[in-house]
């Protein structure tokens, strides 16, 4: 009896499928300590790197690259090394462990200040082992630079991204901070570079850590509103003027605050539906110290603001808001609540808009606006 047509079909084409070769996938090239001292292209499917490499020339990887790391390990780039990782949406280049655990490897360590670092398009995950605040998955080191952009840092047991003191990101545009310890550790100087289209989805400390007591802003810029909080383990000097976008949320650890220097001023201008907030990390009245201005600058203005929790007693503000001797401010259309000192400290020969008790909301305050003679 004749087989139907398509059994017939079938047995013709099974001969065809079994002659088909089985494609194994190319082996995983493993680098030697020697070849991180001479100029190296990464340009294979698949590399290994099993030791914590000191780098001392320029290491460039190619679009569609994998570099897997064993434990411990990590490209630390010294003196004349550099790392230019340039992929495409289509082919993103990925540094990740050889194991998926967070800090399972030790991560990037930039140390140079070459303008060929920069990761685009690239993946880093697995790395950063929790070590405080100066470590991170990728890590730009003392007097260092990166350029880093649409690169997603995820799975670091510490920070996704560290910069340390007199470190710079030359240009930073539409990262991604995924499932971190906590995303970033910056500086103030660097929080003007971050940009609204970097997310941070799913991280355990889900803020931006501004970090290092000694931190100025030292050039005219802007903070923008991002997906998540700015938060302070020091207090900013601010010495030029710097904006505040609506929106934008600043939170405060114990004791810490923001000084508008003599020099500097301060434009926070939120809007009714986007006010800027000013806070403690803990919502307990005296928690952080509060805006302390010392210029006496048209530009300083906090108007659609709260400011919540401030006021340590014998901090340097020792309010919500306070102007120093001499100083000038605008406070309008604010909210300021739960300090455990005053509302506004007004300095001696300091001066404040004359309806700064009827255009704010003040409430739950120690004291209100407390004018010093």
């Amino acid at each position: 009896m004749p087989l139907p047509f398509f059994a017939l079909a079938l047995a013709i084409a099974a001969p065809q499928a079994a002659r088909t070769p089985h494609k194994t996938p190319p082996p995983c090239h493993t680098l030697t300590r020697d070849q991180f001292s001479e100029p190296l292209t990464l340009s294979e499917p698949c590399y290994i790197v099993d030791q914590y490499a000191s780098v001392s020339a320029p290491i460039t990887i190619s679009p569609g690259t994998t570099v897997s790391f064993g434990e411990n390990s990590a490209l630390s780039l010294g003196d004349g090394g550099s790392i230019n990782a340039i992929g495409t949406a289509e082919k993103p280049i990925i540094l990740r462990g050889k194991e998926h655990s967070p800090g399972y490897w030790t991560g990037l360590r930039i140390a140079s200040n070459s303008p060929r670092n920069h990761l685009s398009y690239v993946t880093v995950e697995d790395a950063g082992p929790k070590g405080g605040s100066d470590d991170g998955a990728v890590q730009v080191g003392v007097g260092a630079r990166l350029s880093i952009d649409h690169t997603t840092i995820r799975n670091a047991a510490g920070n996704g991204l560290t910069v340390l003191q007199r470190g710079t990101l030359s240009h930073f545009e539409a990262n991604n901070f995924e499932g971190n310890n906590t995303p970033i550790s910056i500086k103030a100087g660097d929080a003007a570079i971050l940009d609204p289209a970097t997310t941070f989805p799913h991280n355990q400390h889900n803020y931006v850590l501004i970090h290092f007591a000694d931190t100025e802003v030292e050039e005219d810029v802007t903070w923008h509103a991002l997906a998540v909080p700015y938060h302070f383990d020091g207090t900013p000097s601010i010495r030029a003027h710097l904006t505040i976008e609506p929106g934008t949320r600043l939170e405060f650890r114990e004791g810490f605050g923001i000084n508008i220097n003599q020099n500097g001023s301060l434009t926070a201008e939120g809007t009714a539906a986007k006010p800027i907030t000013f806070t403690g990390a803990d919502e307990a009245p005296g928690f952080w110290d509060g805006v302390y201005f010392q210029s006496k600058s048209a530009k300083n203005i906090l108007r659609n603001t709260v400011v919540t929790y401030a006021g340590t007693k014998g901090g340097l503000a020792n309010a919500g808001v306070t102007l120093s001797p001499g100083a000038a401010a605008t406070v309008q259309s604010s909210e300021i609540g739960f300090s455990a000192s005053a509302a506004i400290r007004v300095m001696q020969n300091a001066e404040i808009n004359a309806d700064a008790a009827t255009a704010n909301r003040l409430h739950d305050n120690a004291q209100g606006i407390v004018q010093e003679r």
